[in-house]
C-alpha cells in the first residue's frame, strides 16, 4: 500500500450522511488516480459519527472505491463504537485500520499500550497509529511506538500529522510503513522514504497532490517541489478558515456540488467566508466554479 490516500470529506445534508454524494465523490477520485482512501479521520469528522453513520460511510466507500485500499480510522470516545467500527472494517474488506490515541483524558503510556493491545485482540488487520497531536493534544513519538512494539503491541505503521519531518524520518528508520498526514510536507516526506500521503487536500486539488507524488517517484524533484509549493499555498489559505469545513467548501468551489459538515459540533463556512475563500483561490491561479 502506497501513494496518495484521500483523507475523505464525508458530506452531510439535513443532518444525515449523503451516501449518493459520497459515492459520486469516491468514484470521481478513483478516476482521477488516487491510490486509496482513509475514511473516519479528522476530515471525515470520524469522532463525531455514530456507529450507524460509520457503517453507511464504510459501506459506501467500499462499494465505490473500485478495490482501492481502504484504511478505516476506528478511534472514538466510546469503546463500543471503536470495537463496532473494527468489525465493520473487516466486514467491508478494509485493508487496515488506524486509530488516534484515547482522547479528552490525557493518556499515559500504559493507557495507550492497553488500548492498542485490545485493538490487536479484536482483529488481525494491519494496525496504524494515527498521530495528530494538534487535535489529540498528545504526540505519539517514535520512542513511544518503539516501546509499544517492544511490549508486544502489533503496529504496522503510522499516519503522522505532527508536521515534524525529523519524527517522520525516525518512524521510517524503525521499518514502519509511514504515511505523511501534513499537506505541506508531502514531497519532503516522500523524499526521505514515506510510503505516501494521507491528504485532506486530495479531496479538492487532487491533481496537484497526485502530481507531487508522481514527480517525486519519477525523480523529478525540482518540479515536485514546485508543485508542492502551490499545494502548500492552498494549505496555508485553507488554514485561515474553519476546519474541517474548509475542505468541503474547497470541493464545492473547485469541483462539484458537495454536502457540508455535521453540525453543530463543527460548523460550515458562512457565505461570506466561502466567497473570501473563492477569491483567495483565484489569486493562486486556481479555477473556481461559477
Amino acid at each position: 500500500m502506497e501513494g496518495v490516500l484521500v483523507a475523505l470529506a464525508i458530506p452531510f445534508r439535513n443532518g444525515k450522511v449523503d451516501a449518493n454524494n459520497l459515492s459520486m465523490h469516491v468514484s470521481s477520485l478513483v478516476k482521477e488516480g488516487v491510490n486509496g482512501f482513509f475514511p473516519l479521520g479528522t476530515t471525515s469528522m470520524g469522532v463525531l459519527l455514530n456507529l450507524e453513520e460509520r457503517e453507511i460511510v464504510i459501506k459506501t466507500v467500499a462499494e465505490a472505491s473500485g478495490g482501492k485500499p481502504i484504511v478505516v480510522q476506528v478511534g472514538s470516545l466510546d469503546w463500543d463504537t471503536v470495537a463496532g467500527t473494527v468489525k465493520l472494517a473487516e466486514r467491508y474488506g478494509a485493508s487496515a485500520i488506524a486509530s488516534i490515541v484515547p482522547i479528552y483524558y490525557r493518556p499515559d503510556y500504559e493507557t495507550i499500550r492497553r488500548y492498542f493491545m485490545k485493538l490487536n485482540q479484536l482483529t488481525e488487520l494491519p494496525t496504524f497509529i494515527y498521530n495528530i497531536p494538534g487535535n489529540t493534544g498528545f504526540n505519539v513519538t517514535p520512542d513511544i511506538v518503539a516501546k509499544l512494539i517492544k511490549d508486544g503491541v502489533r503496529i504496522t505503521g503510522v499516519k503522522d500529522s505532527s508536521g515534524d519531518l525529523g519524527q517522520v524520518m525516525q518512524f521510517i528508520e524503525m521499518g514502519l510503513e509511514v504515511f505523511n498526514g501534513s499537506d505541506h510536507m508531502i514531497a519532503p516526506s516522500l523524499i526521505v522514504g514515506a510510503k505516501g500521503c494521507i491528504s485532506a487536500l486530495s479531496n479538492s486539488i487532487t491533481n496537484l497532490v497526485i502530481d507531487t507524488y508522481r514527480k517525486v517517484k519519477d525523480g523529478d524533484l525540482n518540479n515536485a517541489l514546485k508543485v508542492q509549493a502551490l499545494v502548500t499555498k492552498v494549505r496555508d489559505t485553507a488554514n485561515k478558515y474553519p476546519r474541517p469545513a474548509v475542505h468541503y467548501s474547497l470541493v464545492r468551489l473547485l469541483k462539484y456540488d458537495f454536502g457540508d459538515v455535521k453540525e453543530p459540533l463543527v460548523r460550515g463556512l458562512t457565505r461570506e467566508e466561502e466567497g473570501s475563500l473563492a477569491s483567495d483561490l483565484s489569486k493562486l491561479g486556481l479555477r473556481v466554479r461559477a
